[in-house]
């Protein structure tokens, strides 16, 4: 049996490809300001593209965190998780299908 994908924003699926391919992490911001993307590695990529959205709203990081994309690695990080990592691929393979 297929289990049906969560259903997502499109903000949603930019700030996730944003995060998995140009290895980024999300840094929180106090109130309700956006939250800005910062890369995980200090080494220069071949790959100059820019992030669809820096910073990404906060309604965004909710989404991803209540579907399981994202997780807290400190108190003010948050990485892209196992299972946002895993969804990724997916949608990628099936686009390349």
């Amino acid at each position: 049996m297929v289990t049906p994908e969560p259903p997502m924003s499109v903000a949603c699926k930019e700030a996730l490809q944003d995060l998995v391919e140009l290895q980024m992490y999300l840094v929180a911001q106090p109130q309700q300001t956006a939250w800005p993307m910062c890369p995980r590695t200090r080494t220069s990529r071949l790959d100059t593209r820019k992030a669809h959205s820096n910073p990404v709203e906060v309604k965004v990081v909710w989404e991803l965190r209540d579907l399981g994309f994202i997780e807290a690695s400190s108190s003010q990080t948050f990485i892209v998780s196992k299972a946002g990592r895993e969804f990724y691929e997916r949608q990628s393979v099936r686009i390349l299908a």
